[in-house]
């Protein structure tokens, strides 16, 4: 069954949380049991250069007599609210005990600040193309998320106490929902004409890890041993032995899967079965069992796509986009 669009927006709402404003300032929504410390992903992708001395040292331009940290088509990143969520950033990961120590642990550090700035960037340039597009956030939406927000913390006593621990004013949390809010706006329209069928093939693989079992393998298959079987005695993908090598259903562009698999996969009709396919995982040898060309996509195959949507969307504004840094490496 397909997903709802408010579960694809929820789910596409959290995959972009470090795109946007998850190395920074706070999650969207507390949980419903209290409000957490802030826990940004220190995994994301590096974005924009920076440097810390000379963020500290404040020098470059200036708008309003604030500092700048950058600009994005003529709109001020201010240099204060990049150092704030770059410290906050920061103290969530140590108190969560997330930062290594040493050459690792500075290394580490940089690249929060790099994401900080990426990710500040990233925002500016989805409420210039919202506001481009006629999109906004009206009060008593922001206003609506601001109350639940508390509900789920506990009341206005626990919130306020997790501001003050997380080195917020209410106007900045305001400021942060609505920043989120705004971008799940955006997502929708983006992704909105994403399709959420496409072509697919139900196949079943065996892997092994050097090519000398997987030809012995592929012999015996060619003896007429069947394949789920086979899978289920000597496959070392554990994942999907026991299920006789399924790999279920997949269209052409899906995650994780060694790209020359998916491609001779797709090379393959119905009961056709492979040669011996070389991948940075081992040696496969796949059969297809079926096809069809408009299958719907699972839930999680939607997410993905509109979320690559998403980020293919993103990395078209940014590429039109003039961004000047005045952070220097």
């Amino acid at each position: 069954m397909p997903p709802s669009s408010s579960t694809i927006r929820a789910g596409l709402i959290f995959a972009l949380v470090f795109l946007v404003v998850g190395c920074g300032a706070a999650q969207p929504t507390a949980p419903a049991t209290e409000l957490a410390p802030l826990a940004p992903d220190p995994t994301a992708v590096p974005g924009e250069p920076s440097s810390q001395a000379a963020v500290e040292a404040g020098g470059g331009p200036s708008q309003d007599g604030r500092p700048l940290a950058a600009r994005v088509n003529g709109q001020p990143i201010f240099l204060d609210v990049y150092q704030k969520q770059v410290a906050q950033t920061e103290r969530a990961l140590i108190e969560q005990d997330l930062i290594l120590e040493g050459e690792e642990g500075q290394a580490q550090l940089g690249q929060i600040r790099q994401n900080v700035l990426n990710g500040l960037v990233e925002q500016a340039l989805i409420e210039q193309a919202a506001t481009a597009a006629g999109i906004s956030v009206t009060d008593e939406d922001l206003e609506a998320t601001v109350q639940e927000s508390i509900a789920v913390g506990q009341g206005q006593e626990s919130f306020d106490q997790w501001l003050a621990e997380n080195d917020l004013t209410l106007d900045e949390f305001r400021e942060i929902q609505r920043s989120q809010l705004l971008a799940g706006k955006m997502i929708e329209q983006v992704t909105a004409v994403v399709p959420t069928a496409a072509e697919q093939v139900h196949a079943r693989h065996i892997l092994a890890s050097d090519p000398v079992k997987a030809q012995a393998l592929l012999d015996e298959l060619g003896g007429g041993v069947n394949f789920a079987a086979l899978a289920q005695q000597s496959s070392e993908d554990i994942s999907t032995a026991a299920n006789g090598g399924d790999l279920g259903w997949f269209p052409r562009d899906v995650p994780l899967m060694p790209p020359v698999v998916v491609e001779r996969a797709f090379a393959l009709e119905p009961g056709g079965t492979s040669d011996v396919i070389e991948s940075d995982q081992g040696y496969h040898i796949i059969k297809v069992e079926a096809r069809e060309d408009n299958r719907p996509l699972t839930p999680g195959m939607v997410l993905y796509v509109r979320q690559k949507a998403f980020e293919t969307w993103l990395a078209e504004q940014r590429g039109n986009a003039v961004i000047e840094h005045y952070i220097d490496m």
